[in-house]
């Protein structure tokens, strides 16, 4: 069905009720979504463990407020279905500065899920948020709810990825104690990762789909990208607020802030829930709307994909068990085809040894593979668009292929360079001016612009001056 006869047939969602319970330190939410005329939706969210102690200390008006605004992250994945033109909001307050808010959440965040449909999202009255309860919902300061001292002041979602463990790392060697938030359906690759860490508590969130929305999908309903940070920002704030957490710490970077495509006018961005734009503006609205703590930031926003690939290295711990690939995340593989395989393989290679990459972390040499080489041409800006998958900037991606191609030439002199290495070589490289500069640009790399607080920021920055001396002294003389 197109756009056009889906809104026909759906002309409004309707957000009507959040309703919560609390049982065996269990949070069970449960929201109810119409989208009109006939179709309810009845998704259900469990956060454990609550304390019900801790959870009586915070303001029940407060939790109600966190509670009903996570439905209104959930609910971008059933207005999808049909995208109607209007969203009416009936299970909680929102004044027009939230609804203004919420909207260009919705219009940047599903970007991608646009581009895929091919849908114009431009019109200013494209879709419209309405509340039947539009009076201020600005809530009155929220203390932290009272703990023991011993609660770590950090609370780190892990998704089984590079990013997150890396964030893990730099809090262990600094002696600076966090628990983890894993958010279901998790990769097995974040529970192995959970499991090798010191924390000594673990939250999970558990999300149940409802059912009828994967029908639709199956009957030729909408569907598509929905902003996962996002959602993510909201969860983790709520656990910390009721877990007595002072801040939550994800691994986002300033890579993030790079867009896909052009559409529309607009820069698509597969990652705009990650960059520091949506940082910013959530923070804000957090402070403005729901409570003045727990504090959401990025440990890793000052730098690039390429040095977090680079500090990780260092860390050998965990190279066997993480795992970024999207396409064979549940069976714990590298599917070793897709973009995102490419990227992690090609941002790691300079900095660890073939006999380290390939075996205990990827089963294959990615390079050795020439069905690759569109991906590659997609991955640095030179053919299609950057794929939808959270990758590095073009910048660092060229950094990462040429020093790849210096570090296999210094360690198999004489050899040819494998297919992938040898066609970016000749079809990019070649062509490229000031590489190293490009290359010294990327590694020494520190973006100003970050809410990390002093004795995180020294962490990251040491890592940071640590790897561009590493550059300037062993890598840039390959170039």
């Amino acid at each position: 069905m197109t756009l056009s006869q889906l809104r026909a047939k759906h002309p409004r969602f309707l957000y009507r009720k959040a309703s919560w319970s609390h049982q065996n330190n269990i949070l069970s939410v449960t929201f109810d979504f119409l989208l009109e005329p006939d179709l309810v939706f009845s998704p259900i969210l469990t956060i454990e463990p609550i304390n019900q102690t801790v959870l009586e200390s915070v303001a029940q008006s407060t939790v109600q407020n966190w509670v009903f605004h996570l439905g209104l992250i959930e609910l971008f994945s059933y207005w999808k279905a049909s995208a109607p033109a209007e969203i009416v909001v009936q299970a909680g307050s929102l004044n027009n500065a939230q609804l203004a808010w919420w909207k260009k959440l919705l219009i940047k965040s599903m970007g991608e899920f646009f581009y895929t449909n091919q849908i114009d999202f431009t019109s200013p009255d494209f879709v419209k948020f309405s509340c039947d309860h539009p009076q201020s919902s600005t809530q009155s300061p929220t203390q932290l709810p009272t703990q023991p001292t011993s609660v770590p002041p950090y609370l780190v979602p892990v998704g089984g990825g590079k990013d997150s463990a890396l964030v893990i790392e730099l809090l262990e060697e600094n002696a600076l104690p966090y628990d983890i938030l894993l958010s279901h359906p998790q990769s097995p690759a974040a529970a192995k990762i959970t499991q090798l860490s010191r924390t000594q508590n673990v939250f999970e969130i558990k999300r149940i789909l409802d059912p009828k929305l994967l029908e639709l999908n199956k009957a030729g309903y909408l569907n598509g990208h929905t902003p996962f940070s996002a959602r993510l920002a909201f969860e983790s704030s709520l656990v910390a607020l009721l877990a007595g957490y002072q801040q939550v710490l994800v691994g986002n970077e300033f890579s993030a802030n790079e867009g896909n495509v052009p559409f529309h006018g607009a820069i698509i961005n597969h990652q705009y829930s990650k960059t520091f734009e949506f940082e910013q503006l959530f923070r804000a609205y957090v402070q403005e709307y729901l409570s003045p703590a727990p504090a959401y930031l990025s440990l890793l926003r000052p730098i690039h994909e390429l040095q977090i690939a680079g500090l990780f290295a260092k860390y050998p711990r965990y190279h066997s068990l993480f795992k970024s690939c999207n396409r064979n995340q549940q069976q714990e593989t590298w599917c070793c085809q897709c973009a995102k395989c490419l990227f992690v393989f090609t941002v790691l290679y300079p900095f660890l040894e073939e006999k380290q990459l390939i075996g205990p972390i990827f089963p294959t040499h990615l390079f050795e593979n020439a069905s690759l080489n569109p991906l590659a041409l997609a991955l640095l800006g030179k053919d299609a668009h950057k794929p939808f998958e959270c990758v590095g900037t073009y910048d660092e991606t060229l950094t990462a292929f040429a020093l790849s191609v210096a570090k296999f030439r210094q360690h198999h002199p004489g050899q040819s360079l494998p297919p992938v290495l040898d066609f970016v070589e000749k079809n990019v490289l070649t062509k490229e001016q000031n590489l190293e500069q490009t290359a010294e640009n990327v590694l020494c790399f520190w973006h100003s612009e970050n809410n990390l607080p002093e004795k995180l920021k020294v962490i990251v920055k040491g890592g940071q001056e640590r790897l561009c001396e590493w550059y300037k002294t062993e890598l840039a003389r390959l170039l």
